[in-house]
């Protein structure tokens, strides 16, 4: 109930950024600019935007084989837009939040065990979170080389964020390099100590398995991510070209940043924090604050139509793994008949 009343008011916290600055730059500009978009540039917009997706799929592909776990495209497709589009509709963050069902469809559909299966999910977003970090301090170096200063509230943000991403990974390589128990640390801070034979030990087993510095594993798993961000990145250049004729790498690279700063806060997809955000943006290089909202409009149809999608599968998807829970319950109760 919490977290259904805490997904309420971040979505309303989200509209009530949209409406001020929609008031703020004006509706029937953004409107405008909206309607001077063209079908075929939507359509590239939104096929650039799948194959994001899609390379995403083959990254949490590439950990499975590389864990030994290899299964048909398909259901890890189904399984990845489902999750996918919870994270981006059905969460206070358009970053993360439907791991815990990717985790467990993945289980039910495949029956790889609980540990590969966590330490999936686990190294497949450290390889994100690993080359998301140069994008942000690419983005906000690239912003401060253009603009030379930042507002004090833009700069306290991307500074806990950059921040805390940073000490994250610096201590995550740290003890996977040296095989140090990463778990063992967090459980020692809530005041509790892991047994011998607890799942974590099979999961930190596989990430250190993955995460070595001399296996070329590490290196192709951090390739593929590399593709996908720099795929967002190209999309963000793409509509920015579109929308202005602006072919500045620097600011598309600043808007990529912005986007993913807009992304950790917490309304659904990124409404409303998003449209603040690249308005932002945009304003600052002389581009249009309404042009920088529709930026985020356009943006986030193409992610909406996709996810939407998503929804579809994972309504599918939920009632086949309810349709086995039930079918597996009469199973075992039938003998006791």
């Amino acid at each position: 109930m919490k977290k259904i009343l805490f997904f309420l008011l971040s979505f309303l916290v989200g509209i009530g950024m949209f409406v001020w600055v929609l008031n703020l730059v004006g509706w029937e500009q953004v409107k405008k600019i909206i309607f001077s978009f063209s079908g075929q540039e939507s359509l590239i917009i939104l096929l650039v935007t799948l194959i994001i997706w899609l390379v995403g799929l083959w990254k949490w592909q590439f950990v499975l084989h590389s864990q030994g776990s290899d299964y048909s495209k398909k259901t890890l497709l189904r399984i990845v837009f489902s999750s996918n589009a919870i994270t981006y509709l059905l969460t206070p963050t358009a970053i993360f939040g439907g791991e815990g069902f990717r985790t467990y469809a993945l289980h039910k559909k495949t029956n790889i065990p609980w540990g590969k299966n966590c330490a999936a999910v686990i190294i497949e977003k450290m390889l994100s979170a690993s080359v998301a970090w140069f994008f942000l301090i690419g983005g906000f170096l690239s912003f401060l080389l253009l603009n030379h200063t930042l507002p004090r509230q833009v700069a306290l943000a991307a500074a806990v964020i950059i921040g805390a991403l940073s000490l994250g990974l610096f201590v995550f390589y740290f003890k996977s390099f040296r095989k140090e128990s990463i778990f063992k640390l967090i459980w020692r801070f809530f005041g509790k100590e892991i047994k011998d034979g607890h799942i974590t030990q099979e999961i930190e087993r596989e990430i250190f398995t993955f995460f070595e510095f001399k296996k070329k594993t590490m290196w192709q798993g951090l390739g593929i991510a590399f593709l996908r961000y720099f795929l967002i990145f190209f999309r963000c250049w793409l509509l920015m070209f579109f929308l202005t004729h602006q072919v500045s790498l620097l600011i598309a690279l600043s808007l990529m940043s912005f986007l993913y700063l807009a992304y950790s806060f917490p309304t659904p997809a990124g409404f409303g924090s998003l449209d603040v955000a690249e308005a932002f943006v945009f304003s600052s290089f002389g581009l249009g604050a309404a042009v920088g909202v529709t930026f985020s409009f356009l943006l986030r149809g193409a992610e909406i139509v996709i996810s939407l999608v998503g929804i579809i599968i994972l309504i599918k998807l939920s009632f086949e793994i309810f349709s086995d829970n039930i079918k597996k319950f009469f199973q075992k109760i039938a003998p006791k008949r």
